[in-house]
């Protein structure tokens, strides 16, 4: 995460000159107003925020800009224009970070929102990382409906990981994720168990999705099921060869022989009978189709020769129970005993 640093306030309402600070805020942009309890009332120009770091947890900013509320706010006057010039952000080891307005400090770069003369600012001192993502998320939810792909593209942000392939960069991975953590949707998880951390999640996940990314993975046949089986696989076994299988799910090379299928051919013909009864990308299915598409998986690494049988099949392929895969995934990730994943 890039830091810029800032000049800290003093007691006394007054700036100090950092050792460097190639992006410091002039003294005339950021002049404090008031203090209390440690939280500073300041004012600074539009530039100056602009050159605060975002969060690392910030939502797809460009998709925002585009909200409905954000260009009713272009022709916003008297109060709603006052709110506008009102952002929020923490100071952490003398680094300052924006906690909310990081839309419309884009719009304001852009200049596709009319900038105001200067900015109020609300500074909160944090203590921790923990402490300023806790803020930052008491912010956003209050101005933001935050959904799932923010959640997903602000991981994305945290590890530094640009997704070039459609399915991926478009950041719908809550149910794959999930199912590839515990086993099925938020829908099909008992109640008393905390939602998936997310962020988190991308996180644990980085390798298995930089790796799929790699193989340009399109929407179809990457259905969410069929991606978590990828990252199971991938965190599993050894990744040439899983990716391998999924080139071949991919560009529809499975096999046929004397009326059987391949493995390949066989979780294909599922997600085309899915697809044909216009079931493929229920949500409810996905946990299915992962576990079918993982029995694939499985058997085709085995080759035909071990699980000679299992093959090469005349019946729809079958579902592999997911539960000791799972519980194998998170020893091997030192992710057993954490809650939220």
């Amino acid at each position: 995460m890039p830091r810029k640093s800032l000049r800290k306030v003093s007691e006394m309402g007054t700036t100090t000159e950092p050792s460097v600070a190639p992006n410091a805020v002039p003294k005339s942009d950021f002049r404090i107003l008031a203090e209390a309890g440690g939280v500073v009332t300041a004012e600074m120009t539009v530039a100056a925020w602009i050159a605060l770091p975002n969060h690392p947890h910030q939502r797809n900013t460009v998709r925002h800009a585009r909200a409905v509320h954000l260009k009713q706010a272009r022709g916003a006057t008297g109060a709603v224009a006052n709110q506008l010039a009102h952002v929020v952000a923490a100071r952490l080891d003398g680094t300052y970070y924006k906690v909310d307005g990081h839309t419309r400090s884009y719009l304001w770069e852009q200049g596709q929102l009319p900038r105001p003369a200067v900015l109020r600012v609300t500074i909160y001192p944090v203590a921790s990382r923990a402490e300023l993502d806790a803020l930052y998320e008491v912010f956003d939810a209050s101005t933001a409906a935050k959904t799932r792909y923010d959640q997903v593209y602000g991981g994305f942000r945290e590890c530094g990981f640009q997704p070039r392939s459609k399915r991926l960069r478009h950041g719908f991975l809550n149910d794959a994720l999930n199912i590839a953590l515990r086993g099925g949707i938020r829908g099909q998880q008992s109640r008393a168990l905390p939602e998936v951390n997310l962020y988190r999640a991308v996180a644990v996940f980085q390798r298995e999705l930089e790796l799929l990314d790699s193989i340009d993975p399109e929407p179809r046949p990457f259905y969410s099921g069929v991606v978590a089986a990828a990252l199971i696989g991938l965190a599993l076994y050894p990744p040439e060869r899983v990716l391998d299988f999924f080139k071949k799910l991919q560009n529809g090379e499975g096999n046929r022989k004397d009326g059987r299928s391949d493995p390949v051919d066989a979780v294909l013909n599922v997600i085309q009978q899915m697809t044909l009864e216009k079931r493929a990308a229920q949500t409810a299915l996905q946990a299915d189709l992962c576990a079918r598409t993982l029995r694939g998986l499985v058997t085709w690494l085995a080759g035909p020769e071990t699980q000679r049988n299992q093959y090469w099949l005349k019946t729809s392929i079958h579902a592999i129970n997911l539960e000791p895969l799972l519980a194998e995934l998170k020893a091997k990730k030192g992710i057993r005993d954490d809650p939220t994943l």
